[in-house]
Parts: C-alpha cells; sequence; structure tokens
C-alpha cells in the first residue's frame, strides 16, 4: 500500500506523433530520406522532428506533419501518392520533390532513395525571407537552437557542467527507464541559474529528469547506469528539474537558483526514458544534463512540487471522463512552512489525455488559474512560465483537472505508468523549497488527501506489535480503495 501511495511517477512520458504509436526515429524511416532533411537555418545541421516545429520534435506539428497526420487518419499509412503529391508548405515543391522522390514511387518496403537533388523541408517554406513564405513560416525561429539565458551572460563567474549517464547499450525495441547516481565534488556554495538536456542520442531519449540528493547511509554506487525499479526519486531525493522533447531549456530569474555545493546538493540523480523504435539497430547513448551555475548565490533555493491524482480508474468509451486531484488545504496548512512562489507549471497526462487545468483556491475562492491546456497531446508537451510567480499560502488548496477521452479504449483504464496506464498530475517549480518540509508530493488517492493517507499508514507502521489492530486498519485501507 506504501508503495502504490508514494508511486508518483514523475514520467514525463514522451509519446510519439499518432497516440503513442510513433516516435519520430520510426517517423523518419515512414517517408522518404526523412533523416536527410535539413535545417533552413542552419545547413550543417539536420531537422530531425521533420514533422514537428520544433527540430529536435515535439511540440507543435507544422504544415507537413498535419497533413501527414490527416492522411494517416483517412488512408491508414504516412506516405501516399496523394501526401507525395501535395506541397505542405506551399513554397511550389511537392512534398516528394522536396524529399527526393518526384514521382512518388517510394514505400515504406524500398530502400530511401538517393538522388542528386538537396533533400529540402516539406514543412517549411523557402527560400524563407521570402515575402510569400514570411507570411507561411510565422511560427520559425531560426534562432530556436541557441539557449537565450540573459543570467548566463551578464554573469562572467557562470561555469558550466554535465552530467550523464555513462555510456550504455540501449534494449532492443521499446520502452526502459535508466537510472545513474552522479556526485558533483564542489569547494564552495553556487547556485544552478540555467538547465538544459544534453542528447547524446536524440533517436532514443524522450525524457530526462534530474533529482538533487541528500547524503544518506549507504549511498548508492555513482556512475553506474541501471534499469529503474520505479519512476519516483528515492526518499532522500527531489526533483529540480526535468525536461522532453517540446519544453523550452530552463532560465530561472534573478530570485532563485538550485543550491549546489557544501550547503546545497552534492549528489545527483539522472532519470532517462528510452524509447527505441528501430528493432535490431544496435543503439547506445551518454545523455544528462547541463548545468549552469554561479558563486553569486541568488536569494532562494528552488524544487518541483507534485501534484495531482494518484489512483483512478477511467470507464472505456467516453468521449469526456475528469478526474480531479487537490492538494488540499488541510495538507497545506500542514507541510508549508510559509508561502512558496510559483515559477512554473508542467502538465502531464498520457495519451488519453485532452485538458488539463491547475487552480488555486483561498478559503474555498478561486484565486489564480496557474494553467488551463484546452488541447493536451503527448507529444506536445508544455510548462507555462508565471512573471509574477503565484504566491501560495499555507491552506490554500491547489487543485488538477484532468479530461480524458477514452472512446479508443474498450477496458476500463486506471492510473499507472505504462502508456496504456493513465496519469493527472502538475509539476511545479517553486521557490523557497525550506518551506515545503514533506517529500514534495502533495496529491489525493481517490478523494482522500494524501496527509491523511500517510498519517492512516504510519499509524499502521506504529501498531506493528498488535497483530489484530494492524489487520483492522488493514481492512480499513482495503475499504477506502474499493470504494474511493
Amino acid at each position: 500500500m506504501k508503495t502504490e501511495l508514494k508511486y508518483i511517477v514523475i514520467c514525463v512520458c514522451l509519446i510519439s506523433l499518432f497516440g503513442g504509436n510513433y516516435s519520430y526515429p520510426s517517423y523518419q524511416s515512414s517517408i522518404p530520406n526523412g533523416d536527410k532533411v535539413r535545417h533552413p537555418c542552419h545547413q550543417n545541421k539536420l531537422w530531425n522532428g521533420v514533422g514537428h516545429e520544433l527540430p529536435g520534435g515535439g511540440g507543435n506539428l507544422n504544415p507537413f506533419g498535419i497533413d501527414l497526420y490527416q492522411n494517416k487518419v483517412n488512408t491508414g499509412k504516412m506516405w501516399t501518392k496523394s501526401i507525395c503529391k501535395a506541397d505542405s508548405d506551399g513554397d511550389g515543391r511537392t512534398n516528394g520533390q522536396e524529399l527526393g522522390d518526384p514521382d512518388c514511387l517510394w514505400t515504406e518496403n524500398t530502400s530511401q532513395l538517393f538522388t542528386n537533388s538537396t533533400i529540402t523541408h516539406p514543412g517549411i517554406c523557402e527560400p524563407t525571407e521570402s515575402e510569400n513564405c514570411r507570411k507561411k513560416n510565422k511560427w520559425l525561429k531560426c534562432d530556436d537552437n541557441n539557449f537565450h539565458c540573459p543570467s548566463i551572460q551578464d554573469d562572467p563567474d557562470v561555469k558550466e557542467l554535465t552530467l550523464r549517464i555513462p555510456k550504455a547499450k540501449v534494449q532492443h525495441k521499446g520502452s526502459r527507464y535508466i537510472c545513474t547516481h552522479l556526485t558533483v565534488p564542489l569547494d564552495g556554495d553556487y547556485h544552478v541559474i540555467a538547465v538544459k538536456p544534453f542528447i547524446d542520442n536524440r533517436r532514443v531519449v524522450h525524457h530526462i529528469i534530474l533529482f538533487g540528493c541528500d547524503a544518506v547511509e549507504n549511498q548508492p554506487r555513482v556512475n553506474e547506469a541501471s534499469t529503474c525499479d520505479s519512476f519516483e526519486g528515492p526518499s532522500n531525493c527531489r526533483m529540480v528539474s526535468f525536461w522532453t522533447l517540446g519544453v523550452k531549456d530552463e532560465c530561472f530569474p534573478d530570485q532563485f537558483g538550485i543550491p549546489i555545493g557544501n550547503h546545497g546538493f552534492i549528489r545527483f540523480m539522472l532519470q532517462i526514458h528510452w524509447q527505441n523504435s528501430e528493432n535490431n539497430v544496435v543503439q547506445t547513448d551518454s545523455s544528462g544534463m547541463t548545468l549552469y551555475y554561479t558563486p553569486a548565490l541568488r536569494l532562494y533555493n528552488a524544487a518541483v512540487l507534485t501534484i495531482g491524482q494518484s489512483k483512478f480508474h477511467l470507464a472505456p468509451g467516453q468521449s469526456e471522463v475528469k478526474v480531479e486531484g487537490t492538494c488540499t488545504g488541510q495538507c497545506t496548512k500542514r507541510e508549508f512552512q510559509g508561502p512558496i512562489y510559483i515559477h512554473s507549471t508542467g502538465n502531464h497526462m498520457h495519451s488519453l489525455g485532452r485538458k488539463q487545468r491547475v487552480e488555486q483556491y483561498r478559503n474555498g475562492s478561486l484565486i489564480n488559474i496557474l494553467s488551463d491546456q484546452e488541447k493536451f497531446s503527448f507529444d506536445r508537451q508544455y510548462r507555462k512560465v508565471h512573471n509574477p510567480p503565484i504566491e501560495v499560502q499555507p491552506g490554500d488548496d491547489l487543485r488538477v483537472t484532468c479530461t480524458y477521452d477514452t472512446t479508443s479504449r474498450n477496458d476500463t483504464t486506471s492510473f499507472g505508468q505504462g502508456t496504456e496506464h493513465e496519469m493527472c498530475f502538475a509539476f511545479l517549480t517553486f521557490y523557497p523549497f525550506e518551506n515545503v518540509h514533506s517529500d514534495l508530493y502533495c496529491f489525493s488517492w481517490f478523494k482522500f488527501p494524501h496527509c491523511f493517507i500517510l498519517d492512516l499508514i504510519n499509524f499502521a507502521n506504529n501498531v506493528k506489535a498488535n497483530p489484530i489492530l494492524k489487520i483492522g486498519i488493514q481492512a480499513a485501507m482495503n475499504s477506502l480503495q474499493n470504494h474511493g
């Protein structure tokens, strides 16, 4: 029971383009020369996520991706003569011409085409600076590969540190979660003021989570990559940053940073989700996170608070099913030592998720909407930055409402870590983290607040010497689960 309750899957899972059946490596192989499409703004770089607005994949679909999606819905296939002959980006060249298949002869069962012509992007109108294309490419940002963080440029003492898992062989086709513990031997106190992913193998990496860990006895060995048994960090670790395709790099404002060094984290855990879509292709990876840190300390320390619902069931065949989870005022009053300030809100559901709303209530009245995502999609992860930050006081309710479409399912869908399961979480980057003395999870279990459930668990653990009382408590827990 305790394991189940603490099973907070901090899994900002990237599932691919069409309901989780494709990720962009297999997407590339489903169109001619999909792995050779150049970046129109950077001639020495490729646009790997051909159907997306972001070069690495994830985020919104570009015009070519929209057409491909509709073609898949209508015909069941990715590449057909109709999509080949179309001109998705409106630059006067068909998609087939741009991808080296001008006669529309390619199929997924043939080898990729090799032509003398340059492979161009079928979703970006070129030349990009022409009057016609400027109108069509309003979404295109030619500097989107650059990391813009004024704090880094303005502070001459900023240093750079990349934490990576040791190079490891990726499993054959399928999903795997890999974890590595790392140390940061720094002499002094520093604040991490920006974080960005270091991606060694873009074909397999779907998300990266960074946990900061306190020193405990029997520390795990460092610099060893191993399969994770669960998707939450160890009890002595706090989630401090996450990245997935579609989410931008993090540049923190001047108020806070992640503490490292003598009076901060000296140990970290990296958790990486691999999704290998190419069977029988040998893959390796050594990805991680790049931290930018400075001795010029900010005023506050930051971390991530997880809120939402950790136990629910969704009936099949419903166009709209809602789940609600609340970090109740009862729990915030007990676990918050003072006000906290929300810098950003990240939403998370799985493939059935359609909408998510995160609200703040005080004395029963709605006072803030932290996030209101009307069109949620697994491959379009979302983080909303609040400027100014939102103050949350002890006693406030933080409510997450998730809306799902289960018309594609014939069976009940339950909470769980797999893509066939569902989740309803929001991740709040906040400061100061010293004002939250819990393990930084505050959620519902069915309709019961987590602090009530944890009290019941702790009470049960303290009466082990009384087997009759323990049996009674276990029966009560089972009743809560069955009638929640």
